[in-house]
């Protein structure tokens, strides 16, 4: 890949967490969440699949890109803060992220895109943070390998603690529950 390749996927790729962050009205409240958030999103959405890329980590899967964009942002002033461990659009990140509703509201690519991003905050921001790991391990298994957690997390016990809270909260259906704890 080329530099200026990489730079314009550096530029998208802000733009799409501007994107994420913007389209609830509430913080992303944690890197992990964010992480884990725009990881299901590039399995969703090829186009985000195609400025970042995963690899197995500590915590599952993990996009230097993403940490260094939310760090160092380079292609818009500061859109991003962080408070108490919460990511949120600063000011100017709230203008930007209209600005790109405005430039690109037309565009049902677009249109799909902000769909998918507030079905996945919707449902992965009301995860603690065990529940929304453990989810990505049963759902994307060979991001456990380097994983630090995640044999703890997917101990029959624990297991079945966890799947049965991401039942409560109607995040998996009985079936998938089924599935999960005997599938230990």
């Amino acid at each position: 890949m080329s530099e200026s390749d990489q730079a314009l996927d550096y530029e998208i790729l802000e733009s799409y967490i501007i994107l994420l962050l913007g389209i609830v009205n509430r913080p992303i409240k944690s890197i992990i969440h964010l992480q884990k958030e725009m990881f299901i999103l590039s399995r969703t959405a090829k186009y985000v699949n195609d400025v970042t890329y995963f690899v197995k980590h500590q915590l599952g899967p993990f996009s230097s890109d993403i940490s260094e964009v939310i760090d160092f942002p380079v292609y818009h002033s500061q859109p991003f803060q962080r408070i108490k461990g919460k990511i949120s659009l600063s000011k100017n990140g709230e203008k930007i992220y209209k600005n790109l509703l405005s430039d690109y509201s037309q565009n049902d690519k677009f249109k799909e895109l902000l769909a998918s991003m507030k079905l996945i905050r919707e449902i992965y921001d009301r995860l603690t943070r065990e529940e929304l790991l453990f989810l990505v391990y049963i759902t994307y298994p060979t991001f456990e390998e380097k994983s630090d957690v995640s044999e703890e997390l997917l101990k029959p016990d624990k297991r079945k603690i966890i799947a049965g809270s991401l039942l409560k909260k109607r995040i998996i259906t009985e079936k998938r529950y089924n599935e999960v704890i005997k599938n230990q």
